[in-house]
């Protein structure tokens, strides 16, 4: 039977400094889209979600499948040559759960079913669309690091969060917020602000 699974990267994060995102993207990066390339015809649905909240920084691999093709996807990330690594330097826990065996059950109890019905598709895409912009901005990189050179992958996704913090900084609006709204039909929508960024005046949504 399918119904959503996770797996979710717990990342070591001392409180008393800033969060280091980049890490997100080398686990992205380097576990988590070899094992998507390698399983997606058996993956009906599959996202990403990043997050740091009280409860820690999350990193959570989201897919509906079944039991079976889910605990081969562990077993194939944890088999994977770098896993060993990452687990090390930048990984308190690993953790997988189970969760609803309806499309809508993973989504926002405080949105109607109509979304949460189809909102899973258009983050697969969301999703999609993010793994292949790493690899895009990848290309622009000329120096790659060593397999297990701490220093060097550190300096590496770095570079590749800042070509992407940039990126999102100056075309986002337009590239994403914009042709959503286009496909909407132009209609008004209620904007949730978190805040405001204090160096580069972008707002956080």
């Amino acid at each position: 039977m399918n119904g959503w699974h996770f797996i979710n990267f717990k990342i070591k994060w001392n409180k008393k400094f800033p969060i280091n995102f980049f890490i997100d993207l080398l686990i992205i990066d380097l576990l988590i889209s070899p094992t998507i390339e390698k399983f997606k015809p058996k993956l009906i649905l599959w996202r990403l979600h990043r997050s740091a909240t009280e409860g820690g920084h999350i990193l959570r691999f989201i897919f509906y499948t079944t039991p079976e093709v889910s605990k081969n996807i562990l077993e194939n990330i944890e088999a994977n040559k770098l896993y060993a690594f990452i687990k090390e330097n930048y990984l308190e826990d690993l953790i997988k759960q189970e969760g609803s065996q309806k499309i809508e059950g993973a989504g926002d109890g405080n949105w109607p079913q109509e979304i949460n019905k189809s909102w899973p598709y258009y983050i697969m895409g969301v999703s999609n669309m993010f793994i292949k912009l790493v690899e895009e901005v990848k290309e622009g990189i000329t120096d790659q690091p060593k397999e297990n050179n701490k220093e060097e992958l550190e300096i590496y996704y770095k570079e590749v969060e800042k070509k992407i913090d940039e990126i999102w900084l100056n075309h986002g609006c337009h590239a994403f917020i914009h042709h959503l709204s286009a496909i909407i039909g132009y209609k008004p929508v209620i904007l949730q602000r978190r805040g405001v960024d204090s160096n580069s005046g972008g707002f956080i949504l």
